[in-house]
């Protein structure tokens, strides 16, 4: 049984990873968010809450293959339960698909527990399988891609786990039985292979929110919409829409957000349809366009332009050379595919030049300097508002990415981009003071950087990289004069203050200009989170200030469940065992909870960070944890030579050369992956991955040692305890990373998980004196 306990592992967290994974794909679609770190955090809980029932409630020595065996089949009918029920019975309750997401997590846990209890003498080898197995399941999670659709796969998982389970059954005790297990297992890959793009359980159900475009196109969006087409990517699922009340735009929808317009266009641009022409000059995006001489339309580069809207524009507005570049290929796939629709916009311009890829990397590598930026953001109904809160971190609109885009435009060139609100707007023209702020042009000065079109439905801010000259505001509003009415008004122009619209920003604004300190206090005192937003703590749509009410609710309860997981035991054991033991087990049990929240806060402060160099959040949480899980795994098989015969000075050390190792990581990898951002991202990932791997050795050593420690010292039946409270205190420390990047932005977070692991460096030289 010894060589299969490595195999079942190691098949075990392949398919475990790639489902936390791959449901991260599954909930983006559903809700409003992909809920990384709650369902990384789900993961733990699940495991931990098994590991902590098998210790109650299961006495596994006697039949242990059997037993083993019967948790296999549950997991692997768990992950089909979960997929069905979600697909067939259009789940999208938050409560019920997190309740259906936990059981996966939780036969795991009670296999794991029970497998390092049985074989804790040789819990290093095992942690080195389970890490490795965790690690191919992190890598295979976006190459399965490829293969199949997210449906598909997680039902390919589920094949996988049954194959596995009969595999290491009584039933398969004779080769001959093996054969055909491994014959029928051969013959299933062969048919997902060839179908697993179809819909074969069906299309996930996008979730009915107010963030969901999808819904709100129209009136009775959902009853005269019709999805034409869908392609998965580790970005999404891309959907290509059309309308039973028209047929001039389709919508393309990622996750059934973001929604983004498709025209029907004949192709011509020197004699454009009226009617379309009229349609494109209602967003106030394309407004800022008309100001412009020929010689500042040289060339054009859009972020994100989806369905190819502003592309179409430039298009028309003689603009000389458009880039676009667009993070979803799924996109580009189907705008290029249609192109009987929209005229070829993407394939039969020579003018026209798309790239695949996240708009900031696309930035830092281009040596190309342009006269317009472009940048529209998704725009509906619902989100005129300001009362929705989206937990999503978002790169682009950082006070470092400002100053990135200023630095590739041309002396007099422009940035255009259109928000959802005039909150979001406020925001941006705070980011932006800050950015200016930081090239040396302050206060007032920066007034005469801006234009503003303040728009009801979606606003547009005009940001010039150098002061906007009195004859460029002279001839502007001679172009507006002679605009036809009902299009978007400019509200705001430099050196005419007491002409603005009185608007509330322009009120601010006006306050600005006479007294530049009174911007401080302005953000200081609004009521709304107006500050200026950073790369360390990226979350632009952050309406409120301080921390949301339900995550810190969150916090509260996840910290009350673990003091009584953590408390009731402990009393049991009190009563119980010996005084020596009653010690050991008190300073392990600080140890193993200071190891799950310190390691959690390390991990998910490196996984934000990561997005940014990455481009990607499945991307980055798939190379995060293939490095750290593969450099655990090396750690946990060759950490066992360091100090051998005194385990807690290893625990010691090693907890030492986290912390400070943990200190170059900080200092010194951001230099070097913003270097990194002008290559691939192949290359970019392959160099992430070797950075972070000797961080994840030394992660891999400290929870293998105490559990051998435990061994060594007859308390091996504590071990289920022990790693299930590992795994809910890990669920905390996720929690509070992500409470504290709201508060004081991810590096805080990042050193406060290096505190722990001080924490378990002093706690381990308190336990070796007892």
């Amino acid at each position: 049984m010894n060589n299969k306990i490595y195999f079942v592992l190691a098949i075990l967290s392949t398919t475990v990873i790639c489902f936390e994974i791959l449901s991260t794909r599954v909930s983006s679609v559903i809700f409003v968010s992909n809920y990384a770190f709650i369902i990384i955090s789900l993961a733990i809980l699940g495991i931990g809450c098994g590991g902590l029932y098998s210790y109650f409630k299961i006495k596994i020595n006697e039949k242990f293959q059997e037993k083993i065996t019967k948790y296999l089949f549950l997991v692997a009918l768990s992950f089909l339960f979960f997929i069905l029920i979600v697909v067939e019975f259009s789940i999208t309750d938050f409560y019920l698909y997190f309740i259906l997401l936990f059981f996966p997590f939780f036969f795991a846990g009670i296999i794991y527990s029970q497998i390092f209890k049985k074989f804790s003498g040789i819990g290093f080898r095992l942690y080195a399988a389970d890490l490795a197995g965790a690690a191919l399941g992190s890598v295979c999670s976006i190459a399965i891609f490829i293969l199949f659709n997210t449906p598909n796969a997680i039902l390919f998982l589920s094949v996988l786990v049954f194959f596995t389970a009969f595999l290491i059954s009584p039933f398969a005790k004779n080769k001959n039985r093996q054969a055909v297990i491994i014959s029928a297992f051969i013959l299933t890959v062969v048919v997902f292979a060839i179908f697993g793009k179809s819909e074969i359980l069906g299309k996930i159900t996008i979730g009915k929110f107010d963030e969901k475009d999808y819904y709100y196109v129209y009136p009775n969006a959902d009853k005269i919409s019709r999805i034409v087409e869908s392609q998965w990517s580790i970005f999404g699922r891309a959907d290509l829409v059309e309308y039973s009340n028209q047929d001039v735009v389709k919508q393309l929808f990622i996750d059934g957000a973001a929604g983004s317009q498709m025209y029907r266009f004949d192709g011509d641009i020197k004699k454009p349809d009226d009617f379309l022409y009229s349609m494109l000059m209602q967003h106030s995006g394309s407004i800022p366009l008309l100001f412009l001489n020929d010689y500042e339309k040289n060339n054009m580069l859009v972020i994100g332009p989806g369905g190819g809207k502003e592309v179409l524009v430039g298009l028309l507005d003689g603009v000389g050379q458009i880039t676009g570049v667009e993070v979803n290929p799924g996109f580009v796939n189907l705008v290029k595919k249609y192109s009987d629709f929209n005229g070829g916009i993407y394939t039969d311009f020579h003018n026209v030049h798309i790239e695949v890829e996240e708009g900031r990397h696309f930035i830092k590598k281009t040596d190309q300097h342009y006269n317009i930026i472009v940048m529209s953001l998704p725009s509906t109904e619902q989100l005129q508002s300001i009362d929705n809160f989206a937990m999503n971190e978002n790169y682009l609109l950082t006070v470092e990415a400002l100053n990135d885009y200023l630095n590739i435009l041309t002396e007099n060139g422009r940035l255009i981009f259109t928000v959802h609100n005039r909150w979001e707007l406020m925001r941006l023209i705070i980011t932006a003071f800050e950015a200016f702020n930081k090239v040396g042009i302050s206060g007032h000065l920066a007034l005469n950087h801006f234009m503003l079109l303040e728009d009801d439905y979606a606003p547009t801010i005009v940001i010039k990289k150098n002061a906007f000259t009195q004859n460029e505001i002279i001839r502007t509003k001679a172009v507006i004069k002679q605009l036809p009415k009902g299009l978007p008004k400019v509200t705001y122009i430099p050196y005419h203050m007491s002409e603005a619209a009185n608007t509330p920003i322009n009120q601010v604004l006006k306050l600005v200009n006479s007294n530049p300190g009174v911007l401080k206090n302005y953000v200081n005192e609004n009521k709304y989170n107006i500050e200026p937003c950073r790369d360390d703590s990226p979350y632009f749509y952050k309406v409120n200030r301080g921390v949301p009410d339900d995550y810190l609710w969150l916090f509260i309860s996840v910290f009350i469940i673990n003091i009584l997981l953590f408390a009731f035991p402990l009393y049991r054991i009190k009563a119980k065992s010996k005084l020596s033991d009653k010690r050991k087990i008190k300073h392990l049990l600080f140890i193993f909870a200071s190891l799950g929240i310190g390691f959690m806060m390390v991990e998910v402060s490196l996984f934000q960070k990561l997005i940014l160099y990455l481009g990607s959040a499945t991307v980055s949480l798939s190379i995060l944890l293939s490095s750290l899980l593969i450099g655990m795994g090396a750690g946990s098989f060759y950490g066992k030579g360091f100090f051998k015969n005194d385990l807690l000075k290893r625990v010691q050390l090693v907890s030492l050369l986290i912390a400070l190792t943990g200190i170059v990581v900080f200092l010194v990898y951001p230099l070097i992956l913003n270097e990194c951002l002008v290559l691939s991202l192949y290359i970019r990932a392959l160099i992430t991955f070797v950075l972070v791997l000797p961080l994840g050795f030394l992660l891999g050593i400290p929870f293998p040692s105490c559990i051998v420690f435990m061994k060594e010292n007859k308390l091996e039946s504590y071990i289920p305890w022990v790693y299930g409270i590992n795994g809910t205190m890990s669920v905390l420390g996720s929690i509070l990373a992500g409470l504290m990047s709201m508060i004081s932005g991810f590096s805080v977070a990042f050193f406060l998980g290096l505190v722990f692991y001080l924490l378990v460096a002093v706690l381990s030289m308190k336990l070796k004196r007892v």
